[in-house]
């Protein structure tokens, strides 16, 4: 049996990311970056008009008498113009200056008559409202460093370079086995000892929600011999494999067995911590074995604590749940031994955090009102209203 913090050092130590793949800009979110990024272009490549308005020379002057339009730019042109002295042309938000050009004014600032505009901002200065050559990303320059998250706004960015594809880390291919001869599927009728099976439907949940999209589902009857099938299966396909129920040491859990005729290589079973003390982590070869405890809560509370670091590790992200401090509004009161993780409310306003009934690891209700965990260490027997404690956000 480990300590929570051993169990977290477990995981960094002997999990490493997996393969370098390159994919399409357009199924690229959610994935890590796996090299720098240096821009091939200026962006932009040219100078560009910021405002709706009239682009003119001021070096050239434009106080002494109305300019003359010389004609129009709007973006996307590629009509060649200049202006001289004594001449301007009317330009759109994203158009190329015309040759000559340095200063646009804001169409606001100016009087037209005919094809003439006077310009009545007396607070102009050269080169406002124009946007220089690589003014965003010069040609060259680093745009995005290696292990950066691939969000919208960074694919915003890859695509203003005319970048089509990235080398990414790979995201972790997720097999779920949920054993249990009590499980019945939803929408059908419970016969008399059955209960529906909610973990998969958890599972998938909270995948999805870390941008998780190969996952698959299978469940199985408690038989040493089907379990062990499973996990073979599993492993030949999938880079982490998540057990769910069975791992505990009744008659009936033959989840441990069941990785040893596999082979694989056990990291740590059992955590000092509650709920979820039974929860197992493996490898065979470069693949990861994970048993959830079958209760729920339990089941949810060792995914968020341990298998989102997991993930990262595989895939380069930082999902693991965000570690705040608050002050509690409950006393609370606990042996010695064991790490308690407790439901809690979380005021992020007033950064106080409220303990929730029904801490019970088979209860589920409070975990939805929930939106953090209290961590009290092993070490800790009681803990008073006011004091700050450690909460894990999710």
């Amino acid at each position: 049996m480990v300590s929570v913090e051993e169990a977290y050092n477990i995981i960094r130590d002997n999990i490493q990311p997996l393969a370098a793949i390159p994919i399409k800009l357009e199924e690229a979110a959610g994935y890590v970056l796996d090299t720098d990024i240096f821009s091939p272009v200026n962006v932009p490549g040219f100078l560009q008009s910021s405002m709706d308005g009239y682009a003119f020379a001021y070096t050239l002057g434009y106080q002494d008498s109305p300019l003359q339009i010389a004609g129009m730019l709007q973006a996307g042109s590629s009509e060649l113009l200049e202006v001289t002295i004594g001449k301007t042309v009317r330009i759109f938000t994203g158009a190329p200056l015309p040759e000559g050009a340095d200063t646009v004014v804001m169409q606001e600032k100016t009087i037209l008559e005919n094809d003439f505009i006077t310009i009545t901002d007396s607070n102009l200065i050269p080169g406002v409202n124009v946007r220089q050559i690589g003014a965003d990303i010069l040609k060259d320059s680093l745009a995005l460093t290696k292990g950066t998250l691939l969000t919208p706004a960074t694919i915003g960015v890859l695509a203003s370079m005319g970048l089509s594809e990235v080398t990414v880390i790979n995201q972790p291919s997720i097999h779920i086995i949920v054993t249990g001869n009590e499980l019945q599927a939803i929408g059908k009728p419970l016969s008399s000892g059955q209960v529906y099976e909610s973990n998969s439907h958890m599972l998938v949940a909270a995948l999805h929600q870390l941008g998780i999209k190969k996952i698959s589902v299978e469940k199985v009857t408690d038989s040493l011999d089907n379990i062990t099938a499973a996990i073979q299966n599993s492993i030949s396909q999938s880079d982490l494999t998540l057990l769910v129920g069975g791992i505990s040491v009744g008659d009936y859990d033959f989840v441990l067995e069941a990785t040893q005729r596999n082979g694989v290589d056990p990291l740590f079973y059992k955590v000092k911590q509650k709920p979820g003390k039974p929860l197992y982590l493996g490898k065979k070869g470069k693949q990861v074995v994970v048993a959830l405890p079958g209760n729920p809560a339990s089941a949810l509370s060792c995914f968020y604590l341990y298998v989102t670091r997991i993930i990262d590790a595989l895939s380069g992200t930082q999902n693991a749940p965000l570690i705040e401090s608050a002050q509690i509004m409950n006393d609370y009161q606990k042996p010695t031994g064991f790490t308690h993780f407790l439901k809690g409310h979380y005021n992020r306003k007033q950064k106080q955090v409220e303990l929730l009934t029904g801490q019970e690891s088979f209860k589920m209700h409070s975990f939805a009102q929930a939106n953090c965990y209290v961590e009290l260490g092993e070490t800790i027997t009681a803990i008073k209203k006011d004091e700050v404690v450690k909460i894990h956000l999710w």
